[in-house]
């Protein structure tokens, strides 16, 4: 009974979505006032109150840190939107690989992991949905695809969970990553599949198959390579970059083709500022530091710190001020742009609060661990295959594979060790689970819904998603009983 309790709030939640086609904003309030009233009534769970305004406030905190990156993710994208530059970037997409398949692969396992590698929360679907949007696909499906790009969330942010989780479980980060590279391998060929059935390609087309195993193959190969060789932290960096430059080299040598037309530079130049930015604020440790050091918002009691320049959500806002100027957006444009993108902001920060902020409870009454706990116990000897459940619990519940290994990691590493079980193992799956799962995380979701303007309209693609993020988990359990 105690662990269909602490499972409630999640449950009423995800129904919420999925069956009574309710927002994330609603879903995530019913959530949290579930999670509110079992810790407050509930023995099992009991939270005094100014604990359960303490969970709430660490939930607001790192709401704070996704919803700046909504800020600048929304704010980029009505200014590319209001100064044309997302037809003529869509153009340029096709006429660099016009075949379409190819394409959408690029975008999902290249473009996107590139961006999502380099900064992580998300940023990836930013960049990618006003791209599939501009190329001509519905909303909808220019959102399934570009949730497909988090295909490599293990190495998203410069690897931030995946360090996070082999420091947790006293674990080599190289050797973490490397394993963790097999066990994403079905999930990155499902979501290769994936794109190519959202974007209505055939998937039995022989010239299909083979691109869609080959550079699901060249990602996988160069995110191995880059975690054993070089970092884990720039290994999806590499990866991400190097399908990308592939594919590009790739339609030039079959049919010569290669992006032109007037105004391409100026409506690529945000990109690239946002690109040229994230990169040197997290590849050169001294602007590393000058930047993470500066303006930094610290709430010491809580263990939060919000650096408002280092995040990637300030260099959004550069990029989108870049913009403005660059495209020679009029004043009067400027004007009406900015109260829009406020509005959808508001939107999706308060549907990405209600999920976090029922996660920190559930967390601190104990919620999270009773259901760790329950999975554990009864899965015994076999309990190497509920691993990647778990794993997934917290990606879902926080969006983050950092998230998902901080509430979750030294509980695994600490079972592995009691059952004798390969502690590499079993940290790569809680890792490798964990952040495949956020593709399918309501934070997740509410993004991809408000930067292709689907907000209040997300179980259209929750949906999908967890049907994906759920058959990469069971995909997962043949690898783990092989490796």
């Amino acid at each position: 009974m105690s662990t269909l309790l602490a499972a409630a709030p999640l449950i009423l939640a995800t129904l919420a979505i999925l069956l009574a086609r309710q927002s994330a904003m609603r879903a995530g309030g019913f959530g949290l006032a579930a999670a509110i009233l079992i810790s407050a009534v509930s023995p099992d769970f009991h939270l005094p109150f100014p604990d359960i305004l303490s969970a709430v406030f660490d939930g607001l905190l790192t709401t704070a840190t996704v919803a700046y990156v909504l800020l600048g993710g929304v704010t980029l994208y009505w200014v590319l939107k209001t100064g044309n530059a997302l037809e003529r970037l869509g153009r340029a997409a096709a006429e660099a690989i016009p075949d379409p398949a190819e394409r959408v692969l690029v975008l999902v396992l290249g473009v996107s992991v590139f961006f999502e590698s380099a900064t992580g929360f998300g940023v990836g679907i930013i960049v990618t949905v006003p791209l599939l949007i501009a190329l001509g696909y519905s909303p909808v499906r220019a959102a399934l695809i570009a949730l497909l790009g988090q295909c490599a969330v293990p190495w998203g942010a410069l690897a931030i969970g995946t360090v996070l989780g082999a420091d947790l479980s006293d674990l080599p980060a190289s050797e973490t990553a490397m394993k963790a590279v097999w066990l994403c391998i079905p999930f990155i060929l499902l979501c290769a599949f994936a794109a190519l059935h959202f974007a209505e390609e055939s998937l039995v087309r022989p010239a299909h198959v083979i691109a869609a195993i080959g550079y699901s193959a060249l990602l996988s190969a160069l995110l191995w390579a880059g975690s054993a060789w070089v970092s884990v932290e720039l290994a999806g960096c590499i990866a991400g970059l190097g399908v990308t430059v592939a594919g590009l080299l790739l339609a030039r040598i079959r049919t010569g083709a290669r992006a032109e037309g007037s105004g391409l530079g100026a409506a690529a130049l945000p990109l690239f500022v946002l690109m040229g930015t994230l990169s040197l604020t997290r590849l050169v440790p001294e602007i590393e530091r000058l930047t993470s050091n500066t303006l930094l918002v610290e709430v010491s009691t809580h263990n939060f710190s919000l650096s408002l320049v280092h995040h990637p959500g300030f260099w959004m806002l550069v990029a989108a001020a870049t913009g403005i100027l660059c495209l020679r957006i009029p004043a009067n444009e400027v004007r009406i742009l900015l109260p829009n993108a406020l509005r959808q902001w508001l939107k999706a920060s308060l549907s990405v609060a209600g999920f976090i902020c029922f996660g920190h409870v559930m967390l601190h009454a104990g919620m999270t661990d009773d259901l760790a706990e329950t999975v554990a116990t009864s899965a015994g000897a076999a309990y190497l295959f509920a691993v990647p459940g778990i794993g997934a619990l917290g990606g879902f519940l926080t969006a983050s594979n950092a998230g998902s290994n901080a509430i979750f990691m030294a509980f695994q590493s600490t079972v592995a060790n009691r059952l004798a079980l390969d502690p590499v193992l079993v940290a790569a799956a809680q890792n490798a689970a964990g952040a495949n799962i956020t593709m399918a995380s309501p934070g997740r979701i509410v993004l991809a819904a408000a930067v292709s303007g689907l907000s209040g309209e997300e179980n259209r693609l929750m949906r999908p998603a967890l049907t994906i993020g759920l058959i990469g988990l069971l995909l997962m359990l043949p690898v783990l009983a092989l490796l």
